[in-house]
């Protein structure tokens, strides 16, 4: 009989749980921590290969399959990411630099030479390809975790989103969702962060309404394995008295954040009116 692994990990409990072979991918999946030091060992080409073809390994909308990858190898494109992104020149440092794009460009690439005129919503044609992409780079994760292979998704990435498809040559129809770092990990041990426990995440039949003592609860967790969060926006609400995950969630949401974020992804081709005809550049 199997014995509970390290979903007791994951929901912050006390008492780690020795793991069972024959769960193993569970439990790399339980296991889950961000990266963000790497060592210097490389990955090679063939375990990049492997991870981009467990990306696309991942369900799609109707097998659309409407994303991309930008593997970015050339360290004068790194430098200037660390230029426009210099809080996060860790990840750009990273052996491996993966960009995630959502790309309806090769759809309506695809409907130009079969003469078919475009026609999906666009707003429900974002949510599709970014649902789409989103799912491959859990694959991708999930599978560079099991190689023992660090990871880190980066959404400061969409603070510039113009600049950022300027920058990787995006056609019209495609757009940056997020950047993703991997790479050996130089620290081997890390605590795995709590999520929600599935009372406050997972509802029966019905949503049902939040119980805001889980929340408390959660805080508390959180705050004995990892102690007291920075706040944010302290120059904004000042400090709180013990900072927590729910307070930082409240500030976060507080202030307008990517607020052009929309005007870029329709001068990048998205939500165009329905009907149009495809990209053709």
């Amino acid at each position: 009989m199997n014995k509970p692994l390290t979903e007791h990990l994951r929901y912050g409990s006390l008492n780690p749980v020795p793991k069972n072979e024959s769960r193993r991918t569970i439990d790399t999946i339980l296991s889950h921590q961000s990266c963000r030091t790497f060592s210097d060992q490389p990955i090679n080409e063939e375990i990049k290969q492997l991870l981009f073809a467990a990306a696309q390994s991942a369900p799609s909308k109707s097998n659309l399959q409407q994303y991309s990858f930008v593997d970015v190898v050339s360290p004068l494109i790194r430098a200037k990411l660390v230029q426009m992104f210099p809080s996060t020149h860790w990840a750009f440092d990273a052996p491996m630099l993966v960009f995630v794009i959502g790309d309806t460009h090769r759809t309506q690439q695809i409907n130009l030479a079969r003469k078919h005129e475009y026609r999906w919503e666009q707003t429900d044609a974002f949510l599709n390809t970014t649902v789409d992409a989103s799912l491959a780079l859990a694959f991708m994760i999930a599978a560079a975790e099991g190689l023992g292979i660090g990871t880190c998704p980066i959404s400061k990435v969409r603070e510039s989103t113009d600049s950022v498809a300027s920058l990787l040559e995006l056609p019209k129809g495609a757009f940056p969702i997020c950047a993703c770092a991997l790479g050996y990990p130089k620290n081997q041990e890390q605590k795995i962060l709590p999520r929600l426990p599935q009372s406050v995440v997972i509802h029966r039949d019905t949503y049902q309404p939040l119980d805001l003592k889980e929340i408390d609860q959660y805080d508390e967790t959180l705050n004995r394995v990892f102690g007291p969060p920075k706040s944010r926006y302290p120059e904004k609400f000042g400090e709180p008295e013990v900072g927590t995950w729910s307070d930082n969630v409240a500030r976060q949401t507080a202030v307008l954040e990517r607020p052009d974020f929309r005007d870029t992804c329709e001068r990048l081709g998205l939500f165009g009116k329905q009907g149009q005809q495809p990209i053709s550049d």
